[in-house]
């Protein structure tokens, strides 16, 4: 039997936590300083190495599938593996593409062609990862079945849950200006509020709630409540995290019209432009057709469960050659 860690450098990441889950991997979430502060980066990654060090010392796996970014946590895992028999499986996020990791692309593509294995959440960044020379497959979600949480005390006639972290790349500004039109709706944007935009909370509408990071007890009963999901990018080649989510809570979900997001969500869900007219009409969509919307997430779960069975199969299979 395989000794297998999953290894990621930040406090939380549900996808680490359920692929680690369905992959029998014990899974280690290390985070020391402010996470997401480039400042702290050059104190809390050698911090984070040794702490990693450690704890591969101690527990000598014979897998190690890592969370990228930051791809200094991979780097760790192949030195370790150079004085011990360790394979290497990298999980690779859309940030681990960023420009921000430009400096780092020779050691990037280095570690892409030494591991075992290399997961990407889509097909663009598939082919970027055999162009570095490494094998990848892709996985777009972990089927799961998340608790019924707390009832959260939504109110109004009609409610949307806006899942977001206050990334670059959201376009809340507008969606509060949608908001401010759409006075009849309730509005929940979750994510740390610290996080958020001194000008965006100085324009917040009556009907727009900051949820504050939640716990998932509220944060799944809020997202069980509401009529419909919507999760925003302004960027491409991006899976959504929180649309994965209202996948397996069976809610429609309101998503932004780029390709890949068409293909990873390909039922019960309403693509829209990022502006106000495009986000204003892709809410009156779901909540005129929710209830067709919520039927056909249920076919997207049995798919996206058959997926699972084949990808999972196709890693045990590398895994034990």
């Amino acid at each position: 039997m395989q000794k297998r860690l999953f290894i990621g450098w930040a406090p939380s990441n549900r996808r680490s936590q359920l692929l680690a889950e369905k992959l029998n991997a014990e899974l280690h979430m290390i985070s020391r300083l402010k996470h997401r502060s480039p400042l702290h980066a050059p104190l809390k990654y050698p911090w984070m190495a040794v702490d990693t060090w450690r704890l591969l010392r101690r527990t000598k796996p014979d897998v190690v599938f890592v969370q990228n970014p930051p791809p200094v946590l991979p780097l760790v895992v192949w030195f370790f593996s150079l004085f011990h028999s360790t394979s290497l499986v990298i999980d690779h996020h859309t940030k681990a593409f960023d420009i921000v990791w430009i400096w780092f692309l020779p050691v990037q593509k280095f570690l892409a062609r030494w591991a075992k294995s290399n997961i990407v959440t889509n097909d663009h960044w598939k082919k970027t990862v055999e162009a570095w020379g490494g094998s990848a497959m892709i996985l777009d979600d972990v089927p799961t079945d998340f608790p019924a949480g707390k009832p959260y005390p939504v109110k109004g006639r009609a409610s949307v849950a806006v899942v977001s972290s206050f990334a670059p790349d959201e376009p809340l500004e507008t969606v509060v200006k949608v908001a401010a039109e759409l006075s009849d709706i309730n509005f929940y944007i979750t994510g740390d509020r610290k996080r958020a935009p001194k000008n965006l909370l100085a324009e917040m509408p009556n009907n727009v709630t900051l949820t504050g990071f939640l716990p998932d007890e509220d944060y799944f009963g809020l997202l069980r409540k509401v009529d419909a999901v919507m999760v925003l990018t302004t960027r491409n080649h991006t899976n959504q995290r929180g649309g994965c989510e209202a996948v397996w809570l069976g809610q429609p979900l309101i998503t932004s019209d780029w390709p890949i997001l068409r293909t990873l969500f390909n039922k019960g869900t309403v693509y829209v432009q990022n502006t106000e007219v495009g986000i204003k009409e892709g809410i009156d969509q779901a909540l005129m057709n929710a209830p067709r919307l919520a039927q056909e997430m249920k076919q997207l779960q049995e798919f996206r469960r058959q997926n699972w069975q084949q990808v999972s199969h196709r890693l045990e299979t590398v895994l034990q050659q």
